[in-house]
């Protein structure tokens, strides 16, 4: 269970200072969401600690109820929970192209969400099998930008997810003359690689 916790007060400092007080916690072991009314300031605020434990077990007894066996461990930075499983059957858990993985992650995160009401950033991997996509991933990104460098002509990338435009994104801002550029609407957005001269 993740319990909220609401709080209350004629500003937002007091009402923070009260929330960390009474619950005994540190700034980075909660997460809020604040909105004033009736000339009153009022914190509504959920354990960090509290939804790595529900995460751990939801996923723990959804595996077992699936008679996987798992080990699931849950760690939270920057208020982003990373859940990392290993099990004795990886490629059930991740399914062909990893589809079976998102749409496990996509479980958890609705119902961590139908539960507090709050958007909980959850990213899950299983063996490490989204680390090592995404290290491929950004390995031929690296390549496209050196070729655009080389060129000196922009590329178009095929359609893909914010997720995997972030990457772009943050691949392409450790490169002198490059920009990158979103565009197109939804599924069909894509990221534009360019060559600037600086």
């Amino acid at each position: 269970m993740i319990n909220i916790y609401n709080f209350e007060d004629k500003t937002g400092e007091k009402c923070r200072m009260k929330c960390l007080e009474e619950l005994d916690v540190y700034d980075d072991e909660i997460i809020t969401r604040d909105y004033e009314e009736d000339d009153n300031y009022h914190m509504e605020v959920i354990k960090v600690d509290d939804i790595k434990s529900y995460v751990k077990e939801f996923l723990t007894t959804l595996l077992d109820r699936m008679g996987i066996k798992s080990n699931v461990i849950v760690d939270a930075d920057d208020k982003i929970f990373t859940v990392k499983i290993k099990s004795n059957d990886n490629r059930v858990l991740i399914g062909k192209d990893g589809k079976n993985l998102s749409a496990i992650q996509f479980i958890v995160r609705q119902v961590v969400r139908n539960m507090t009401k709050f958007n909980i950033k959850i990213n899950l991997d299983i063996s490490n099998y989204r680390e090592k996509k995404e290290r491929f991933f950004e390995s031929d990104i690296k390549k496209i930008i050196n070729e655009v460098l080389s060129s000196k002509t922009d590329t178009k990338l095929d359609p893909m997810n914010s997720y995997q435009r972030r990457l772009v994104h943050n691949v392409a801002n450790n490169y002198y003359n490059i920009e990158t550029e979103s565009i197109g609407e939804e599924p069909n957005r894509c990221v534009t690689i360019k060559y600037v001269e600086n």
